[in-house]
Parts: structure tokens; C-alpha cells; sequence
């Protein structure tokens, strides 16, 4: 005969002949489901974090950077530019703007010299200038030279203009349809570093 607890009327290990208690521990707990709401989030944070490894990947191992459109892969032409269109652009700004200038005759004259300038510029700039089928640095530097060439045109035309109408206008020649040719000069002057070399102000 099995001897039973005064206190309880049960015989000793009945608790552990018995199913488990799930107050006290017993049997593995079950996970509760993620809500869809969850599962989004997870997926989302995974997709943050894989796309910056890929962007810090592409920044330290990426191909090498091109150079922008207009730009030139060798500086050291601009250079030289720059100190050329700054000696011609310094005789400019010693004269006497032709928008000021009381009469035609005046403005005609002002605006010659001014275009003597600007020619010897453009001479001494061919003169340094890669040849246009050697790189697409010279076939941009040509182009911009026969662009600077076509307003300097623009220019002498006016001058004869003046001679025989005193109130002519100065017209520029477009590039394409409705841009003057003066935008492509100025940009590829400005992007290069060659701020001296943009079409000057003197025409007002």
C-alpha cells in the first residue's frame, strides 16, 4: 500500500505522473505569428540596407567617372585659352562701350577695334588647338572656334550695316532654331574655366 501526503490526499509524484502545468513552464511555447503588417516592415528594412551596401559598392569599387559633355578630358588647353581671351579681353574693356557711343560712325569705329581683337584672339586660338580628328577634345575645340568665328561675322556685318544705316541693329546668327549662336560659346567657355573667353558685352 502506497502512503499518501497528510496534506494534499494524494500519493507522492502526482504531479509529475500527470500532464505538465503550462503555468509552471512545461512544453515548448508556441510563437505567435507575425502580422502582415510586421512581415512588411522586415522586408522593407532588408531592402534599405541591401541598397546602401550597393550604392557604398558602386562608390568605392564603380566604374571611373565620365567626363560631363562639354568638358574637356585635358584642362591644360583651357588654360592656355583662358590667358589668350584674357589679353583680348582686357584691349576690350579699355575702350569705350559701342552701346555709348553718340553716332553711328562712332559705334562702327569702336566696334572694329574691338573686332580686331577678337580676330587675333581667334588666330592665336587655332594656333594652339589640337587637330579636330585627333580627339573629341579637338573636335570640340574646332567647333566652338568656327562657332566664335560665325559671330565674330555677325559682328563685322554690323559694322558695314552701320555705315549705311545709322539704325541698323546688331543681329546674331542662331545656332539652331531659336538659340543664338552665343549660348553654345558661352557655355563651353564657362564649363571649361575659360570666363574670358565668352562673347563680350560691348554691343550692349
Amino acid at each position: 500500500m502506497v502512503p499518501t501526503d497528510p496534506t494534499s490526499g494524494s500519493a507522492p509524484g502526482a504531479a509529475e505522473q500527470g500532464a505538465p502545468d503550462p503555468d509552471t513552464g512545461g512544453g515548448a511555447p508556441e510563437l505567435e505569428p507575425l502580422s502582415f503588417g510586421q512581415r512588411t516592415a522586415r522586408v522593407l528594412a532588408v531592402g534599405v540596407m541591401l541598397c546602401i551596401a550597393a550604392l557604398w559598392a558602386y562608390t568605392l569599387w564603380g566604374p571611373t567617372k565620365k567626363t560631363p559633355p562639354g568638358v574637356l578630358a585635358d584642362a591644360s588647353w583651357a588654360v592656355q585659352a583662358q590667358a589668350i581671351c584674357t589679353e583680348a579681353a582686357a584691349e576690350i574693356d579699355a575702350l569705350p562701350p559701342a552701346y555709348t557711343a553718340t553716332d553711328a560712325p562712332a559705334r562702327a569705329d569702336v566696334i572694329m577695334t574691338a573686332n580686331g581683337s577678337l580676330r587675333t584672339m581667334l588666330q592665336r586660338l587655332d594656333g594652339i588647338a589640337p587637330a579636330a580628328d585627333a580627339s573629341n577634345d579637338g573636335r570640340m575645340i574646332h567647333e566652338w572656334l568656327a562657332d566664335w568665328q560665325t559671330y565674330l561675322g555677325d559682328r563685322e556685318r554690323y559694322v558695314d550695316a552701320l555705315e549705311a544705316d545709322a539704325t541698323a541693329r546688331f543681329y546674331v546668327t542662331e545656332k539652331v532654331k531659336g538659340q543664338q549662336i552665343t549660348k553654345p560659346i558661352d557655355f563651353f567657355a564657362t564649363y571649361n574655366d575659360m570666363t574670358n573667353c565668352v562673347t563680350p558685352g560691348d554691343l550692349g
